[in-house]
């Protein structure tokens, strides 16, 4: 099926309306630019005054054009814009590009920039910006920009950037860097950053796709995009800005406090197989080695270098970063030892720079084969200090420009330093499929992504979560139309699968010995008035109460403090705690964390989210990524706990959620025991919706 993209990107024929002949202009950069790339369809030129612009006629209206242009472009000012686009759509345009800010307002005060997405809604017009670049397709040469493409070779990578100044720097500043689209959506006028990603991801000529975004206007298409590239094998390299907190929620969880608006993101990227990046450099070089259509297999990347001493730098950038560098089998090592000269190490990296004679570049020569044939190595990359002014050894020269016939696995050339003077080499070996990468961080960080990136879609599960019952969720979210304490709280968990201690609520010293009772001791007693979420802060719960005196001792003491109304529940046994929660993300819904528990959840900096509902494989994979799994998994002697158990309980705490999203604010439980024989949640705190309490008073 045709994309809705398709008529924007493989346009035949451009209208572009403002274009000038006065020199300097907007209008005039525009002309320029748009004839720039050798687009061979029809390109036709717009101005009110008519006239010549660059040898062409110019229409005074497009209504004169003899046929509807595919992709009009609109290079005019706000007061224009809205008879600019409805002119084009009576004219029966299939796109159109909007550069302008779009901060004004309409003759009738409303705000353009609504109007204008209100005017594309209606036409079903898909529109880049505004407050942005246009778009290039290189391939074609369509530029619907003012910034001029005749520089720009076709290259693998689709770039895609809500900055209109982004899409310029990352765009047009190295010529290493080749892309088969650009596009800077701006404000998604008429189309939103995910239809973008989807679009590239069908293109076969698009091997790889940079994203810099400032948020999404379309979260669930989001989520589609992302798994829609990741089913065909494109990574996705994004780079979300506005990652640190905006601001504290006004919450009553842990959970909430703990969770920013990054979060949310961050889970989606990592569920739907997108590489998340923190700097351009990153994006752009991660992009770059992902561009050439080779996919590593396992194992981890060799190295080849001609220094001892940024060998070793490289080796602890490696460990420092969790880049996965090879480990040498027994026989690499053997062929290695044969080859190399007695002073070199066989070793990853490998360091081949051995006497200059004659013999120099066959050293490199022998060390990158074996390494290219080696299983364990996923990718080969070499390191040479050559630059634009200055190669020291032709050999070796030779090597990196062959690099990509020695093997079918992703290879790049190196430098550890970030600002080695090689843009003519990177452009030269780019042209060979042999990524450029400067500086030893950005190699490592690219290695390290794309190495993650292959190895999570090779060993990728089909989750399963656990499907909430239905009648359930309808007793439970009518009974959130009310505030609910713990005693509520853990029946709701328990009635989702999540095993939850035993508990009575009391308001009287006689009720304490029925209880008792009933439960049997050892006991806890914890405050149940109504307004205490935190009752550990306000010395609200009493451990560890064996015997009638000692409970009543601690009934008389809490009742005397916090109010007559307790609850009293069956110890549980001692086992490693942690901490679920649950907020509801505006965008993408509800966001459950795991993290150590009890009072360690605010001293250990380690959480995890991912979005609900999932199954008890990804709940797994969740906990063991805290350094609290160690301990589950018992360490020096001590028995494991249950690890199976824990996540069970975190994948029904998911379902419940998912089923309860329309219900619940807010859910904290703090903590869940693991025991060696199951997980228990003993304490809990869900804060249903706000306006739901309200209109149900």
């Amino acid at each position: 099926m045709t994309h809705r993209l398709s008529a924007m990107f493989e346009g035949r024929s451009m209208a572009v309306v403002g274009a000038s002949a006065r020199p300097g202009s907007f209008g005039a950069r525009l002309a320029h630019a748009v004839l720039s790339g050798g687009f061979q369809g029809q390109i036709d030129f717009v101005n009110p005054r008519g006239g010549e612009i660059l040898g062409r006629p110019a229409f005074t209206h497009i209504s004169e054009l003899d046929q509807a242009p595919d992709i009009a472009v609109l290079g005019i000012g706000g007061p224009n814009l809205e008879r600019g686009l409805t002119d084009a759509i009576d004219k029966g345009a299939r796109s159109a590009v909007i550069f302008d800010s779009c901060h004004g307002e309409t003759a009738d005060g409303a705000p353009i920039l609504q109007r204008l997405k209100d005017i594309a809604r209606e036409a079903d017009l898909p529109v880049c910006g505004g407050s942005g670049m246009g778009f290039i397709n290189t391939r074609s040469g369509a530029v619907a920009s003012f910034y001029p493409a005749d520089h720009l070779k076709p290259g693998g990578i689709s770039l895609i950037a809500h900055s209109g100044s982004v899409f310029t720097v990352l765009g047009m500043n190295d010529p290493r860097y080749r892309f088969d689209l650009m596009a800077s959506p701006g404000q998604e006028i008429g189309a939103t950053i995910d239809e973008y990603i989807t679009y590239a991801a069908s293109r076969e000529t698009t091997r790889a796709i940079a994203v810099f975004m400032e948020t999404a206007r379309n979260p669930q298409g989001l989520i589609e995009s992302l798994k829609a590239a990741r089913d065909r094998g494109v990574p996705v390299v994004i780079c979300k800005v506005g990652r640190t907190e905006e601001s504290a929620r006004l919450a009553r969880s842990h959970t909430g406090a703990l969770a920013g608006s990054n979060a949310a993101y961050a889970a989606v990227f990592e569920e739907c197989g997108a590489i998340a990046v923190s700097s351009v450099d990153e994006l752009m070089n991660t992009a770059l080695l992902c561009s050439t259509g080779r996919i590593p297999g396992p194992g981890g990347a060799g190295l080849v270098t001609d220094s001892g001493g940024l060998r070793e730098m490289q080796v602890d950038l490696a460990t420092e970063t969790g880049t996965p560098l090879a480990q040498l089998s027994a026989a690499t090592r053997a062929a290695l030892r044969t080859a190399l000269p007695p002073e070199l190490d066989p070793s990853n990296p490998l360091d081949c720079a051995a006497d200059l004679t004659d013999e120099f570049p066959k050293v490199f020569e022998r060390g990158l084969k074996i390494l290219a044939a080696a299983p364990e190595v996923s990718m080969l990359g070499l390191e040479a200090d050559m630059r634009d002014d200055y190669v020291y050894e032709d050999g070796v020269l030779a090597q990196a420009m062959t690099l990509a016939s020695l093997t079918d696995k992703p290879c790049f050339f190196y430098s550890s330093f970030g600002q080695t003077h090689n843009r003519a080499l990177g452009e030269a070996l780019v042209d060979l499929g042999v990524p450029c990468l400067n500086g030893a961080e950005t190699m490592m960080a690219a290695v390290r992504n794309f190495q993650s990136w292959s190895d999570n879609r090779r060993s990728q599960v089909r989750d399963i979560p656990i499907e909430p019952d239905a009648d359930t969720v309808t007793k439970w979210g009518a009974r959130l139309q009310a505030p609910m304490d713990e005693h509520a709280a853990l029946a709701l968990l328990a009635d989702f699968g999540v095993p939850a201690a035993q508990g009575v609520i009391c308001t009287s010293a006689d009720a304490l010995g029925e209880a008792a009772g009933t439960l049997g001791f050892p006991l806890v007693l914890k405050t149940a008035e109504p307004g205490i979420d935190h009752k550990s802060d306000l010395g609200g719960v009493i451990l560890d109460l064996n015997g009638h005196d000692a409970l009543q001792a601690a009934y008389a003491d809490l009742s005397s403090r916090l109010g007559p109304r307790v609850i009293v529940q069956k110890m549980a046994d001692r086992g490693l705690e942690l901490a679920f929660g649950c907020v509801m993300d505006p965008d993408f819904g509800p966001l459950v964390m795991v993290s150590a528990g009890g009072t360690l959840v605010e001293l250990f900096d380690e959480r995890q989210f991912a979005r609900a509902p999932f199954g008890p494989d990804r709940a797994e994979a969740l906990i063991r990524r805290l350094k609290v799994a160690r301990l589950i998994d018992g360490v020096r002697g001590d028995a494991p706990r249950d690890m199976r158990a824990a996540a069970r309980a975190l994948s029904a705490f998911s379902a419940a959620c998912a089923g309860l999203a329309g219900h619940v604010a807010e859910i904290d439980v703090n903590p869940v025991v693991v025991t060696q024989t199951g997980a228990v949640a003993v304490d809990a705190l869900v804060v249903p919706v706000p306006n739901v309490q309200q209109d149900a008073a």
